[in-house]
């Protein structure tokens, strides 16, 4: 084949070469794109996911310390629960002490069993050796400006009847007062329109519910002092120390002018208020 023939090939066969050429190069410069773009997603993907495992182990540091803490709080609890019994045993102790003591108002017997019954409802019942007054508190006896004793209060009036019934105390005749703070009912006006009504309703429902359980109704007496006798000064708003029903024991004498004089001492220590 001669020269120029030669060169007359050539330039039929290149433009065939370099058009082949270029198609490899457009898909290959295609896969690179695709190469870079998942390359910076897998990069993106694995900050992501390092990210998230710190995280991870950041919450497992601080959910081991949580359970350290809740470890050390609960061990605070039992501690605390431990002391809580011991007082509370304490309390008892002491209070029962007290009753045995000379300047009770009420035989050491008596007063002992008056004690250890408040003892057992420290938040419902408080119990006066000197007066020998037992006071239901009326917040946790009664809802505000009802006479209806709550469920609740059951149990220690029961506990109550049962003492009275005692061989004890069954000699003694029982006088049931019912006391307010000096708010005036509101709600319940229309029922009870002072808190003399409200208080004497009061000790009519306690009354009632010592007679349901046993004690002789002819033992009892009833009186509301409304918010005439207060425990400590009132303030504005409420207090909850003179919202109480208080019950007393007593010894009738053989002849009536004894018995009134009998009442009559429960009176005079009744009327100078105590906490």
């Amino acid at each position: 084949m001669n020269r120029v023939h030669s060169l007359a090939l050539v330039g039929l066969v290149a433009p065939v070469l370099i058009a082949g050429g270029c198609v490899s190069a457009e898909k290959y410069e295609k896969s690179l794109q695709v190469r870079r773009s998942l390359q910076e997603q897998l990069v993106s993907v694995t900050n992501e996911r390092d990210a998230l495992k710190s995280q991870l182990i950041s919450h497992d540091q601080q959910l081991e310390q949580a359970r350290v803490s809740l470890d050390t709080m609960q061990g605070d609890y039992v501690s605390m629960q431990s002391t809580v019994e011991e007082l509370a045993v304490n309390n008892r102790d002491l209070a029962i002490q007290l009753s045995e003591m000379e300047i009770n108002a009420l035989p050491g017997t008596v007063s002992r069993h008056l004690a250890e019954l408040a003892a057992r409802y420290p938040e419902a019942i408080e119990y006066d050796e000197h007066t020998g007054a037992l006071r239901f508190m009326s917040d946790f006896t009664f809802n505000s400006g009802q006479a209806e004793l709550k469920r609740e209060s059951g149990e220690g009036l029961m506990s109550l009847a049962e003492l009275l019934q005692s061989d004890e105390a069954n000699n003694f005749e029982i006088m049931v007062v019912g006391h307010t703070d000096d708010i005036q009912p509101s709600r319940s006006r229309g029922k009870y329109p002072t808190n003399l009504y409200l208080s004497a309703a009061r000790a009519i429902a306690v009354r009632d519910a010592l007679v349901q359980s046993g004690v002789g109704a002819e033992r009892v007496t009833i009186a509301g002092k409304g918010e005439f006798q207060p425990l400590v000064p009132n303030i504005k708003g409420g207090t909850a120390e003179n919202r109480r029903v208080e019950i007393f024991l007593y010894e009738l004498a053989d002849s009536p002018t004894g018995a009134s004089m009998e009442m009559a001492e429960v009176a005079e220590e009744y009327d100078e208020p105590m906490k």
